[in-house]
């Protein structure tokens, strides 16, 4: 029952991050837009930056459930430069999507959080290791020279994509100008 209440804790403070931002985020609106009784919120985190760790610590595990998902399609023994760029625009898409849409602007949220909060920026940056590990597997599976290198870039490019998109609330990248971009990084 604990485990499971601080998951709805958790998942209610990603979508006020999402729907209404950082300044949105109390432990107050977590506790009425989950249907809490009033300071359930607090008795599992005593302060802000507990609440916004839990967030982001969910949200790290959700975008890990996606990566580990996407890491089963790159097993294919046929795997290609090919099948990776469709890959991307699907993870992309699915990420712009209206069911995800929120937690992707939360995701914003966070980074710009833990940019000011060490402790966030901490468990950002060990979040952000299983991205350049899954993007390095990828390139590798697909035979792509100099994987090392594009890893980093290709994870800064879908990034700065996603973020544009948010931006310009648009729900999906223009296809051919993604795979455009993604095919670029990967063949650089």
């Amino acid at each position: 029952m604990e485990q499971q209440r601080k998951i709805l804790i958790a998942d209610t403070a990603i979508a006020l991050l999402g729907s209404v931002g950082a300044r949105g985020l109390t432990h107050r609106a977590v506790d009425a837009e989950a249907g809490l009784p009033t300071g359930s919120t607090s008795f599992y985190c005593r302060s802000r930056l507990d609440l916004l760790r839990l967030a982001l610590q969910r949200h790290a595990a959700l975008d890990l459930a996606d990566l580990m998902q996407d890491a089963e399609l790159a097993q294919r023994p046929d795997w290609a430069v090919g099948d990776l760029v469709d890959l991307l625009i699907r993870r992309v898409d699915d990420w712009l999507s209206l069911a995800k849409r929120g937690r992707l602007v939360a995701r914003f949220e966070l980074f710009l959080l833990a940019s000011r909060e060490p402790e966030l920026a901490a468990i950002l940056d060990t979040h952000r290791q299983h991205f350049l590990q899954a993007a390095l597997a990828a390139l590798q599976r697909a035979g792509v020279a100099r994987a090392e290198a594009l890893a980093p870039l290709l994870v800064m490019a879908i990034d700065g994509l996603l973020l544009d998109r948010v931006r310009t609330h648009e729900q999906t990248a223009p296809a051919n100008q993604l795979r455009a971009l993604l095919a670029g990084i990967i063949q650089a």
